[in-house]
């Protein structure tokens, strides 16, 4: 079978429907079909100040009990497939019963040190209401929580949004690398059938390694192993594993810093590797043999970044669509000052 070809077959309509299933799942009827109902007529305030989703991390102080040893990482330019996923959420506008957000992610796939394919999912249209969220099956407490603070809401619906699209990812790709932007850590935003446990255990059935990066960590103590990745002229890593499960409960793989680029002085990254063979330094070796690195970050995940991300433009677009096509009445952010303080007649 051709690359082409090979990476054709991920694609396929039905890799789709399964993903929207997973996610339609994940929300538990959260998700309506039918906005036209839903939003008509109804009084809307569109979002005029979108905010990134920073993820929440731990710090606590930590003396580590010897010094690391780097290890140069040597590329292994066997072909491989690497499958980069992220994706981004939006609060778009309020009305008197919930708040209207939209998602979007890229999916980019590399092998033999070139980007072979990228594809978008979304945007997606999430209505939350408090009588959506009462109706499902997400817990009482989180779902009061979603309600009312958007930013949580955000990270919610991303976390279930990467996760389907990571499980489906899993049952289709064979011998590959599944990169994730952040660390690998089960979160309470997770459906209980699509976890990322359940991802990375379908990802080891089918040969398959899960690598989570990250670029900034608050744990203060990894970064005394920087310099010594820093001043070394090659690819390197260094093993942080008892450092971080110390400090953080529940991380999965194996835990390392990791300098992609062979230049000194550039980037280090936290990453965490759950490698089907049990062999973490051949994962990293796949990955820069396979994916371009710029300034030590995957070009593939990069891609997947701007794919997801949504611009100024695109919001824009997406409040005239949304005004368009659902009949909602939009209330100017002036016009509910002005009914609150009045107008001044001096």
């Amino acid at each position: 079978m051709s690359a082409n070809a090979h990476l054709n077959s991920y694609l396929e309509e039905d890799c789709i429907t399964e993903f929207e299933d997973t996610f339609r799942k994940s929300m538990r009827m959260c998700l309506s079909d039918r906005l036209e109902e839903t939003l008509k007529g109804k009084r809307i305030i569109f979002d005029s100040n979108g905010q990134t989703i920073v993820p929440l991390r731990r710090d606590r102080s930590f003396e580590p009990a010897s010094a690391a040893i780097p290890r140069v990482i040597h590329p292994n330019e066997k072909i491989a497939y690497i499958t980069a996923i992220d994706s981004s959420v939006v609060h778009l506008a309020s009305t008197e019963e919930g708040r209207l957000y939209c998602a979007k992610s890229g999916v980019v796939m590399s092998s033999g040190r070139g980007i072979r394919r990228h594809f978008r999912i979304g945007p997606i249209l999430i209505y939350l209401t408090e009588g959506s969220l009462r109706g499902s099956k997400i817990d009482h407490n989180l779902a009061n929580l979603l309600f009312f603070d958007s930013n949580i809401a955000k990270r919610f619906i991303r976390i279930r949004l990467e996760r389907a699209i990571q499980l489906m990812l899993s049952h289709r790709l064979n011998n590959s690398i599944m990169l994730i932007d952040g660390s690998l850590r089960p979160s309470i935003f997770e459906d209980h059938n699509c976890t990322i446990n359940r991802v990375i255990e379908t990802s080891t059935l089918d040969n398959n390694d899960v690598i989570g990066l990250s670029k900034n960590t608050t744990m203060k103590t990894l970064n005394q192993f920087e310099y010594l990745l820093k001043a070394i002229p090659f690819s390197a890593c260094i093993d942080t594993d008892y450092v971080i499960k110390s400090l953080a409960r529940n991380t999965l793989g194996k835990n390392v810093l990791v300098k992609l680029g062979k230049n000194e002085n550039e980037y280090v990254l936290r990453a965490d590797i759950c490698s089907a063979n049990g062999n973490e330094m051949e994962s990293l070796e796949r990955l820069i043999g396979n994916d371009v690195i710029f300034r030590s970050y995957p070009e593939s995940l990069r891609i997947a970044h701007h794919i997801s991300t949504f611009t100024n433009t695109e919001v824009s677009s997406l409040n005239g669509f949304v005004s368009r096509s659902y009949g909602v009445v939009e209330i100017d952010h002036n016009d509910s000052r002005k009914n609150l303080l009045g107008v001044s007649f001096i």
